[in-house]
């Protein structure tokens, strides 16, 4: 695996900042413990979709990126308004200024081609989770 230069953080920091997460939530939110979300699973596939999207390769073989990254909104669905089911991540790319990429004029459309720029592709947890992960605090 070859490193990379991106921040990083101790396992027992992380675990803190879960924690302390989880009992503010519990401690402000009025839903179930349960169904207060721990994560969010974005598939890689997805991710790397998007940046080819927004990725080319000039006449000399360089490649240029129109991204600065990704913002992810959580978000619940209409039918989920109880959080029995997902808290979901949506996923939009973000441009090198830092603004958000969505398509605003297909934006109240449905199943459009080329849609919103919106991605919804994020599963939450527990429905895809590691309970053996060290950030899996109770």
């Amino acid at each position: 695996m070859k490193p990379i230069n991106v921040p990083t953080i101790p396992v027992n920091e992380a675990i803190a900042r879960v924690t302390r997460f989880r009992e503010k939530m519990v401690k402000s939110a009025a839903i179930p413990e349960s169904n207060i979300p721990r994560a969010i699973l974005i598939p890689i596939d997805d991710l790397l979709a998007i940046i080819q999207k927004y990725t080319t390769i000039d006449d000399e073989g360089n490649v240029k990126s129109t991204l600065k990254g990704v913002r992810t909104y959580f978000a619940i669905k209409a039918t989920d308004q109880n959080l029995t089911d997902e808290v979901t991540a949506l996923v939009v790319a973000v441009d090198l200024q830092g603004n958000d990429i969505i398509n605003t004029t297909s934006a109240l459309g449905v199943g459009e081609e080329g849609g919103s720029e919106i991605y919804d592709f994020t599963t939450p947890c527990p429905s895809e989770c590691d309970p053996e992960s060290p950030l899996f605090v109770p």
